[in-house]
């Protein structure tokens, strides 16, 4: 940013501070700012916003998916970018995935879906679906009816505990769970 004209010092939480009118190169403008700081940056924060999407729920879909790929941190990175998915050097940036959102179905209403589960982010890959799809499509519900009714068998027995069962079939205790009250299969 380049200093345009000195404004007078002010009393700012008990300190003086010098401020100045600058330009800034990002959004063309002039730019009120102490002295000490509009001389270190090399622009107002303009550069910080791109698009001004960043309160929209696409936004927070796109910066979830981020996340969940590249944020070890995250509670979801074992499932993502702890097997290996990656998002494509194109969606790294918002616009281009936004503008591909918008043009293959993405409602406010749907999910961002993995056609194939073990696929990458990428166009070809990817889909919008509604929640109720997203659930059955993830890989602890991968298990075809035949399975399921064998789980309910297996467990009417009594010789088989549900953890016993979760071990068995390599799903969640909470999926077992689920089947035996038949809340997916019935």
């Amino acid at each position: 940013m380049k200093l345009i004209k000195n404004l007078p010092t002010r009393m700012i939480n008990g300190r003086i501070e010098s401020y100045g009118i600058f330009w800034c190169d990002g959004c063309k403008q002039e730019v009120e700012k102490p002295l000490s700081a509009g001389k270190k940056c090399k622009s107002c924060g303009c550069n910080k916003i791109k698009h001004g999407e960043i309160h929209t729920k696409l936004y927070r879909v796109w910066s979830n998916m981020k996340n969940r790929c590249s944020n070890s941190k995250h509670p979801a990175y074992k499932n993502y970018g702890g097997r290996g998915i990656t998002i494509c050097n194109e969606w790294l940036e918002f616009i281009p995935f936004r503008d591909w959102a918008l043009s293959n179905g993405y409602q406010e209403s749907l999910e961002i879906d993995r056609i194939d589960n073990n696929g990458n982010y990428e166009p070809s890959n990817c889909r919008f679906i509604t929640a109720k799809e997203n659930c059955q499509n993830q890989r602890t519900t991968k298990l075809s009816l035949k399975i399921a009714i064998e789980i309910i068998t297996l467990y009417r027995t009594r010789e088989y505990t549900q953890q016993d069962l979760s071990i068995k079939y390599g799903v969640s205790q909470k999926q077992i769970s689920r089947i035996i009250r038949k809340e997916r299969w019935v």
